[in-house]
Order: C-alpha cells, then structure tokens, then sequence
C-alpha cells in the first residue's frame, strides 16, 4: 500500500478497536488505538494524526467535548464522530463543532473508508493552500525586499544619499545589526557609509583597506559572496574591528555590474548566525542593487551627455514600473483567491477550490520567475553564475522543455527541426533549456497569432548552432545590439501582452556567454526576427 496516512480511533469497545485497526491497516493506513479520552490527548500532544475516529461516548468525557480540545492541538485533523445511538441532535452539534463527519454504528467499512477518503482529499487540498501561500510569502519577502531597495536608492544620483539610504534599507528588511559599504578606488577600498555602529566601532573601522590582500580582496577575486560563520575562528584583520565589539557573523558580497566589481557590501550580526541559500542570494541581489545605483550615480558625476543621463534615468524607472506591474497582476489574483478560499461563511465544492489552488499556483510561478529573473541578472552581474556541464544531447533539452514550448506555442506553429548529425555536446541542460524558453516566449510576444516559430540546430564548423526564427514584426538594425542589453523594453507587442522587466535576452546572453557561445539577431523590420547562438562542441 502506498497510502501514509496516520488514523487514530479512539472508542471504549475494544473488540470494535480490533476490527477497525485491521479494516484500516488492510487499507494501507498506519493505525493507532485508544480506549479513553486521556490517552487519546496524550497521544495527540506527541504527533499528529491524519484524522482521529472519534466515539461520542466515552468512559472519561464526552467526545462532542473532547472535539474542541483535539481540534485546538490539530486545527487541520480529519475529525469522524462515531455513535451507536441515532441522534439528530448529536449529529448538528459535532458537526458545528468542527468535525468531518457523523457515523453510526455499526459501521459500514465501505462508507467509513469512503469517507476517510473524501476527508483525506480535501485535507490533501488544505495542505496544498498552506504550502502555495508559504511559498507565496518567501517570494513576496525576496521581491518586496529587492524591489524597496532598488526604489530607496533609484530616489537619487547623490552617491551618498544612495549608499546611506540603501543601508537603512538592508537593515529595515534583513533586521542585521550592522551593515557598511566600501567602494574601489584605484588600489584601495575606501569606507563610503555604515548603518548601526556604534561611534567606537566606526572610529576602529579603517577608511582605507587595500585590494590586493584581506577578505575583501578575496570577495572581488571570487565574484561571489564570503559568508564566515563565526568571527572568532577567523584571523582575517580587516574584520578586526568587528571581533573586537563582539560581532560573531558576517556576510559580504561584491557590488558587481557589467563584469566589474566596484565594492563590497558588508553584514554582521552579534550571533552566530547561519546564513541559508536564499538569505545569501537575496543578499547577492541587494548587493546588485546598489552596484547599479551606485555605478549610475557616478556615470551622472562622470557623463557629459545629458541625453545618455535622460536615456539612463528613463530606463531605470522603466524597470521599476514594470518589475511593479508584474509583481501586481500575480499578486491580484493570488490574494483574491486566497480570500475566497478563506471566507468563513461559504462553502465551495472542490473544484472550485481546485480551480482556486490551480490560479494561486499559476500565479506563484511567475512570481518564481521574476524572482529567479532578477536573481539570474545579480549573479551574472556578479560572475558567479553556476553552470553544471555534462555531455548532453540536444534532443534530450528540447524533449525536457517540450510541454513548456507547446503551452507558450498554442496559438502558433512551431517546427523543431534537429538535425540528426548533432553531436553530444557539454552543457548545462537546465539553462540551454531556459534560454530556448526565453527565446520562443520572445518570438510569441512579437509575432501574430497562427504564424510560424521554426527552431533549428545545425553542426557547423566543430559548434552546433541553434536558432529560433519567427514571422513577426521583426527588429531595426540600430536595434541589434541594444536589445541584448538588461532593462531594453522593444516595442510592437501585440495588444494584451504584458510589459515585462527587459531581462530576458540579458539573460539569454549571460548564460550563452557562459558556455563559451555568441547568441546574435538577424532581422528586417517587417519580415520577422531570428535568433541565433552557438555552443563550442569541444
């Protein structure tokens, strides 16, 4: 049997709890049984329980009084009151007290498992809504998060203004205890700001700390971040100052942009404190976040051009309406289907709360990708793109995103065409897949419905190279290179297409880059676009 399922019965007629065990463990479920109240809250206290089958005469209480106590430890247990005495009035009142259901004896095993069943599968859709809206809320932390920080510091070109208002920021969100900034300067680090230090602190903290040795040298070498656990195991000196005051952790990462690392962005905290994947990559992109102010900040003190300021300016608010209006449509959606489902006073049958779950669900994945969106943007910026190469077939990543293709596909025609002398080739499926997927979600946007989207791969000149051509709008030649860059928004969609942030060919680009390719367009205004990249067969 596959079933997991934990089932507690609790009834003072042991010969009854011998039947029902065997009934219920012939079916697969791990079953428990008590003769009184007292053991069954005693038992409840220690783990939980799928359901509980419940007696309503019991010798030390009254199972309608035990109900509340059971549902107050487990709010989200299957409850099946059991009676051998027909009473509508004990039916009424252990339903409104929350249980499942109200059987009689003696029971029919076919209508007891069909409705455990019945319980099991709306438990199973309970369960399903609390882990879509704890997954919601991690993603709305990391987005809310990134996207209060990219608007704190997109408020000024001032270079300080940005720099101090970032830190507030990274302390109100992340609640470090202390934060600071240092920025390169030909062969130093020079200190630029710092949030929640104390005067002391800050006086020990040195202005200048060279490039070439110490932890920070080592974060820009790496591109990545540099997490240490646990100050007093580390000699490093230019953290010093921190060990002497009693910070225990720190976490730093490089203020990277375009492949340059212009400083580093430093966190401690007065515990040792473990620093998880997604506390690091929210980091990483707080970090890229700063770096772009930061970087725009300066091209304002260094241009000359008041257009390039303007062109600058206009896109960075563009990517901020748009990363807002992306976030809004999910958000919508979610929200008021979490609200229905949880309206106290209506009682919808299960596929309307399937259909709920299932736009919840939908919706969560977009906000997943505008969060990996981001996320993949701050760790190309930062170089520390992980690629996991392996010798793989080309078929075998267009068959993996084969279901996705056909679904952004369905008012086109695509033709996939692989030649058959494609050779293996050492890549990181995942993101080769992501990169397809960017490109045909592209030609969808930019082309009429029932028009063709070819995808072609060749062998030529020891390189496969892959192409994805469409019938659309097609794209200027002064045009060509720009649209590669992060935040450029194309215009001629077609009505009802939502925006976007302009940072999937971006990511195109980084993840092509990063398996030693080119990825390039050849396009004339009116006849379509087609995209074209190469991958190195050896």
């Amino acid at each position: 049997m596959k079933n997991k399922e934990s089932i507690l019965v609790v009834d003072d007629d042991l010969d009854f709890l011998g039947i029902i065990r065997k009934i219920l463990e012939n079916k697969g479920y791990k079953t428990s049984t008590v003769p009184s109240a007292s053991e069954a809250l005693s038992l409840l206290e220690k783990q939980f329980y799928n359901a509980v089958i419940l007696d309503i005469s019991l010798p030390d209480a009254d199972g309608t009084e035990l109900l509340p106590k059971i549902l107050e430890l487990h709010p989200y247990i299957l409850a099946i009151m059991l009676t051998g005495h027909s009473s509508v009035k004990n039916a009424v009142e252990s339903l409104n007290r929350g249980a499942f259901a109200y059987l009689e004896k003696p029971l029919n095993p076919e209508n007891l498992l069909s409705v455990i069943n019945r319980g099991m599968e709306k438990q199973l859709l309970v369960f399903e809504n609390r882990q879509l809206m704890d997954e919601l809320e991690r993603h709305n932390r990391i987005t809310n998060t990134l996207l209060s920080v990219s608007q704190a510091v997109a408020q000024t070109l001032d270079l300080q203004k940005i720099i101090d208002s970032a830190l507030e920021k990274v302390a109100e969100c992340i609640g470090v205890e202390a934060s600071f900034v240092y920025l390169r300067d030909k062969d130093h680090f020079k200190l630029k700001g710092y949030h929640g230090l104390s005067t002391q602190t800050v006086k020990d903290m040195p202005e200048e700390v060279s490039n070439n040795t110490g932890i920070f040298s080592n974060l820009i070498e790496q591109s990545g971040p540099i997490i240490i656990e646990d100050l007093k195991k580390t000699n490093e000196p230019d953290l010093g100052f921190l060990n002497n005051v009693g910070y225990r952790s720190f976490a730093g990462v490089p203020l990277a942009i375009l492949g340059e690392n212009i400083g580093v962005l430093g966190i401690a905290t007065d515990f040792n404190q473990i620093f998880s994947p997604n506390n690091v990559d929210l980091l990483t992109g707080i970090g890229r976040e700063i770096a772009i102010a930061v970087r725009n900040a300066q091209l304002y003190e260094e241009a000359s051009s008041v257009k390039a300021l303007r062109e600058l300016d206009a896109m960075r608010t563009a990517f901020l309406a748009n990363v807002s209006h992306e976030l809004r449509t999910p958000l919508a959606v979610i929200k008021g289907s979490a609200n229905s489902l949880l309206q106290p006073d209506v009682i919808f049958d299960e596929q309307t709360r399937r259909d709920f779950l299932v736009s919840i669900d939908k919706d969560a994945d977009t906000l997943t990708r505008l969060v990996d969106d981001l996320l993949m943007i701050s760790r190309l910026e930062a170089n520390a793109l992980e690629v996991k190469k392996k010798p793989s077939k080309l078929i075998d990543v267009i068959s993996a995103i084969k279901d996705r293709l056909d679904n952004l596909t369905v008012k086109h025609h695509m033709h996939i065409d692989i030649a058959e002398e494609i050779p293996t080739v050492n890549i990181d499926e995942g993101r080769i897949g992501e990169v397809l997927t960017n490109l045909v979600e592209n030609a969808v946007k930019f082309s009429e419905d029932n028009t063709n989207i070819y995808i072609k791969a060749i062998n030529k000149n020891k390189e496969v190279l892959i192409s994805v051509a469409d019938e659309g709008i097609g794209i200027p030649l002064e045009l060509h290179q720009r649209i590669f860059e992060r935040f450029f928004q194309g215009d001629g969609r077609k009505a009802g297409r939502r925006k976007g942030t302009g940072l999937g060919l971006a990511i195109c680009q980084g993840i092509v880059e990063a398996h030693g390719g080119e990825i390039w367009v050849e396009s004339t205004p009116g006849k379509g676009a087609k995209f074209s990249f190469n991958i190195p067969v050896n």
